[in-house]
């Protein structure tokens, strides 16, 4: 067996496996909000041009590479259900916040977010290109989800 042969073995058992920088990675993505650029230099990235200051450009990019990696992505879910975020918890929240009427604008933007979850955006198309249902069928299903009166 060549090195060669034996170094892409190698590479392929390890590929999964997350470096410091990387783990250090999603850690300070979490903390940050999901600021990925910062992330990047607070994990030691070697983005720094010759007189210290970090590059952001570098950074952004190599933020964006990290997050579309599946095992980073992994790791950073991993990370999240570990802190009690998972999608039960967030259903419990959004439903919270659908039902709840001190914050109209709150609301609103629920409803918002539970609409694209549910695809409700993406309206079949006819062949002319317009939508399919009617507005009244849409009030029709609203009124079914929520009270709305009458007029």
């Amino acid at each position: 067996m060549s090195k060669y042969y034996l170094v892409q073995v190698a590479f392929l058992f390890m590929k999964d496996k997350l470096t410091l920088k990387q783990k250090l990675f999603c850690e300070y993505y979490l903390e940050s909000s999901g600021n990925a650029t910062e992330a990047v230099i607070k994990a030691g990235y070697n983005v720094s041009r010759k007189n210290g200051v970090p590059d952001r450009i570098l950074a952004k990019s190599i933020a964006s590479e990290n997050l579309t990696k599946p095992y980073i992505i992994k790791y950073l879910n991993s990370l999240l259900e570990a802190g009690g975020l998972n999608d039960a918890m967030v259903s419990v929240q959004l439903f919270f916040m659908i039902t709840q009427d001190a914050d109209l604008s709150a609301k609103l933007k629920a409803i918002d977010i539970y609409n694209k979850l549910k695809g409700r955006y993406n309206h079949p198309k006819t062949s002319s290109g317009y939508q399919t249902e009617t507005m009244e069928e849409d009030v029709a299903r609203l009124r079914k989800i929520l009270p709305l009166p009458d007029h």
